[in-house]
């Protein structure tokens, strides 16, 4: 890894093929889309292009195919100034995709197909992390990679669990500095859904319990609750009219490792990055909608 890197990022890449529709289908049923569009995506890389864009030194350790898809990919990272002498081209599986439909209201569906994203042994997780201020892992590559990668980090980590799945026992949770679910994800592995003050806290208590440091749970439009040793809160959100939520806590995990690597304090922190949501849910499409710095200090100060 290049001397240097603030923020280590651990993850999918996957071309996402994206259809706006007027409502979401039901079981069984055809529907008309709008429109198609092929745009870069994966929660790993839109998380890189994000906290690249909020001005932090940025690697990205990732399987891609030996496809077109994977030149795009990787052509669009390094023009995000995004380091990718980590990211592995597989000669076997193809590149991920994300096949995802939009309604008018900017609710979604994601159907992901993992391809080389799914080659854990593709991954150099232990060289991308060791030096890194902070790391950021999800859960659109093989466990086992996480796991490695939180017991190799030096820095601070963080984990976005989604998308949600069982995890084991023996998941190192005092490894993880910060755990973000949203409320669905926050439900899938304590068992609590985040509706109300006194049911985020009791969410927050139970990552809490299983060792984690600081948990901040993502709660869309009513913006985000954190709790660590000292204290709790809620941020509030920043008003927005959403058009597509597809990279939202994407670009909100990115801004956040972020400004956590650049020294901010956490309520800081999170700040940047419910802008950074908002203003990626007010525009279509992953990785083109994820805002720069200026644009996210811009929504800040007018605010």
């Amino acid at each position: 890894m290049p001397a240097g890197i603030e923020v280590a990022v651990v993850g999918s890449a996957n071309m996402d093929l994206v259809t706006r529709v007027a409502r979401l289908p039901k079981p069984g049923e055809t529907i008309l889309g709008a429109d198609f569009r092929k745009i870069p995506g994966g929660k790993g890389a839109n998380q890189a292009v994000a906290a690249a864009r909020m001005g932090a030194r940025v690697s990205f350790a990732a399987s891609l195919g030996a496809d077109a898809f994977s030149d795009t990919l990787a052509a669009g990272l390094k023009s995000e100034g995004v380091d990718i002498g980590l990211v592995i081209r597989d000669p076997i599986e193809p590149t991920g995709v994300a096949m995802i439909w939009v309604e008018e209201s900017g609710q979604n569906e994601i159907v992901v197909v993992a391809g080389a994203n799914g080659r854990a042994e593709n991954f150099r997780v232990e060289e991308a992390v060791a030096e890194a201020k902070v790391a950021l892992f999800q859960l659109e590559i093989p466990l086992g990679v996480v796991v490695n990668g939180l017991n190799a980090a030096n820095g601070l980590t963080i984990f976005d669990p989604a998308p949600a799945l069982d995890l084991p026992p023996d998941f190192p949770w005092e490894r993880v500095g910060v755990v973000t679910p949203n409320e669905t994800e926050a439900e899938a592995l304590v068992g609590i859904r985040p509706l109300d003050a006194g049911s985020c806290a009791a969410a927050a208590s139970a990552f809490r319990s299983l060792g984690v440091a600081t948990v901040v749970i993502t709660l869309g439009g009513r913006g985000c609750y954190w709790m660590n040793d000292r204290g709790e809160g809620l941020v509030p959100p920043c008003p927005v009219i959403p058009i597509d939520a597809t990279a939202a806590g994407d670009a909100f995990n990115g801004a956040l490792a972020a400004r956590l690597a650049a020294g901010d304090e956490l309520q800081e922190a999170l700040r940047w990055a419910s802008a950074a949501g908002a203003l990626t849910a007010s525009m279509a499409g992953a990785q083109p909608s994820i805002p720069t710095a200026a644009a996210v200090r811009g929504l800040l100060e007018s605010g």
